[in-house]
């Protein structure tokens, strides 16, 4: 993806991201540095249940990912994402704090952040384990980029919730740099 120059009207708009979906039932060594969240992830879909609730998790779970993660409610009519917890790292990284927002909410331009918007929907619909990698150029960041991964989490009653894990990765480096051996599916606008 092409990386877009940010000027201050653009401060907090979305562009030069990239996203892909993953099986749920993937190995998790195929997701690298990722691999240890996504068996815990797997392992705590207990009875069958497709997707973990968010009670199966304790804080102290996500010990080595404090501060670089974030969680995420649904909400309908229209469909967005509310986030629930935005790590301190994450704060730091994209110099704005999303507690208590919606996606894109803080923006210049909120209705930039539909394709964003669209793969979440996309996971909602039919769940998949969510690859997203990009600059924070939109935020003034251009040195900054980041790999994120973004779980499915439910209530019991469907998708109800995302959980999100982060790590800074070289500027130059892509997703299959990172995560050479996994199986992804690039996300496209139409939702496929």
């Amino acid at each position: 993806m092409a990386r877009h120059a940010a000027t201050a009207s653009q401060a907090a708009t979305a562009s030069d991201w990239r996203y892909a979906m993953c099986a749920l039932e993937v190995e998790p060594r195929l997701l690298g540095p990722f691999g240890e969240l996504v068996a815990l992830w797997q392992d705590r879909r207990r009875d069958g249940r497709p997707l973990p609730m968010r009670d199966d998790f304790d804080i102290t779970d996500f010990a080595p990912w404090l501060g670089r993660i974030f969680v995420a409610r649904i909400e309908h009519d229209p469909f967005d994402i509310r986030f629930t917890l935005w790590g301190t790292q994450l704060r730091d990284w994209w110099r704005v704090d999303y507690t208590g927002r919606t996606l894109g909410e803080l923006s210049a331009d909120p209705q930039a952040w539909r394709v964003e918007r669209d793969y979440f929907q996309a996971m909602y619909r039919e769940p998949f384990l969510g690859i997203a990698s990009g600059y924070l150029s939109q935020y003034g960041r251009d040195h900054v980029k980041l790999l994120g991964l973004d779980l499915p989490l439910s209530d019991g009653a469907g998708m109800t919730q995302i959980l999100s894990a982060h790590l800074q990765i070289g500027l130059s480096k892509t997703v299959e740099d990172v995560l050479p051996d996994c199986p992804l599916v690039s996300f496209a606008e139409d939702g496929g």
